[in-house]
């Protein structure tokens, strides 16, 4: 039988009590000023950014590198979240993608919705932290590891409280910008262990619990394009499209215009799309079993006729982006001869996204079988 922490318990229980609840008399009683939302948004972003820019895709996936100056307001901001230091959160995250949906991942969505939301941060157990020596050399994580508190309840509270000050509403600026901000900032940040793992589509792997829920994102700053992320970890997007809503992508590469970001990680398209066929196929043999026998053999065929079709495409694709990375690397001949290489991958990315789509037709037509 599990146990529970009953000082995490009641802390995460205050919070969206107070913040909630608390703010709702104060505004009752004393009314409101623009500058107490205003201040519960900006905290919002600050702190939602350290996470998701700093936590998550700098310091747990190293998907990019940062300047110190970087690096530290990140660790700043992310700790005004208050979800415990970079390395302890860090180690419980890569956990998370090395054992994934298994009995070890630290908030796995198959013991439950509310387990992986928040549960698992409930529990009494013991605090254990691996797989992040290379964090515990970064200075600036020794220093937050070393003061984590001060600087959590500082930025958390005391910084919102002071600010509130400023306006002659103390209770006000604590309300707005420590505890409503930060039950915001807590539950939308546990929707990607829940939501993202229990609704959405699986576009890039579908054996996985890990979902895009596009709406997501829009609370997370970017993060709720989660099954692209468990599938390719390392790139240091989540929403791979130039609409999808994702700010800590564009964080990331505004700042390296200023070189205080670098080594931007970034998976090929031809290794995204492939992941979309094999998506579909695991997708096309989960259902083909579930169709009548003469149905069944139809599809079977169907699919063996396009996986080679795809084969050819793929081989073609992934062999010129080895010789066009040496070209870039090297330099082009002339213009034209840029303007003809970039057309031919162009052409190839084509030809393999058509053949998707046929898989996709393909896929569509056979559920009205099942």
């Amino acid at each position: 039988m599990k146990k529970y922490n009953w000082f995490m318990i009641v802390s995460l229980s205050l919070v969206p009590i107070v913040g909630i609840i608390g703010t709702l008399i104060y505004v009752y009683l004393y009314g409101m000023i623009w500058q107490e939302p205003v201040l519960m948004i900006i905290g919002w972003f600050l702190s939602g950014m350290g996470i998701t820019f700093g936590y998550h895709r700098l310091f747990a996936h190293k998907s990019f590198k940062a300047h110190p100056v970087i690096q530290f307001l990140a660790m700043l901001c992310g700790s005004a979240a208050l979800q415990n230091n970079v390395i302890k959160w860090c180690s419980d995250h890569r956990k998370h993608h090395k054992k994934l949906d298994t009995k070890d991942d630290p908030y796995s969505i198959k013991e439950g919705f509310f387990h992986a939301h928040i549960g698992w941060i409930i529990e009494d157990k013991p605090e254990i932290i691996r797989g992040v020596t290379d964090l515990k050399n970064n200075s600036i994580l020794k220093f937050q590891y070393k003061y984590y508190w001060p600087i959590a309840i500082g930025l958390s509270f005391i910084l919102p409280l002071l600010i509130g000050f400023y306006f002659a509403r103390p209770i006000g600026g604590l309300l707005w910008g420590g505890f409503l901000r930060l039950t915001l900032v807590h539950h939308f940040t546990f929707f990607i262990n829940s939501l993202c793992h229990f609704v959405g589509k699986r576009p890039f792997d579908f054996n996985t619990s890990a979902r895009d829920s596009w709406w997501v994102a829009y609370l997370t700053f970017g993060e709720g394009f989660h099954n692209f992320h468990h599938k390719f970890q390392w790139d240091y997007r989540n929403g791979i499209r130039w609409y999808d809503f994702d700010p800590s992508k564009w964080m990331i590469k505004f700042l390296s215009f200023f070189k205080l970001t670098k080594n931007i990680q970034k998976v090929s398209d031809h290794k995204i799309l492939n992941a979309k066929f094999i998506s579909i196929k695991n997708k096309l043999n989960f259902f083909i079993p579930q169709t009548p026998s003469k149905i069944k053999n139809l599809y079977l065929k169907k699919v063996e006729r396009i996986q080679k079709k795809a084969n050819i495409a793929y081989d073609s694709w992934s062999k010129f982006e080895i010789d066009f990375q040496e070209l870039k690397r090297k330099g082009f001949n002339d213009k034209f001869h840029k303007k003809s290489i970039y057309y031919k991958r162009k052409m190839l990315k084509m030809e393999y996204e058509s053949i998707i789509n046929t898989f996709s037709l393909l896929l569509i037509s056979l559920k009205n079988y099942v």
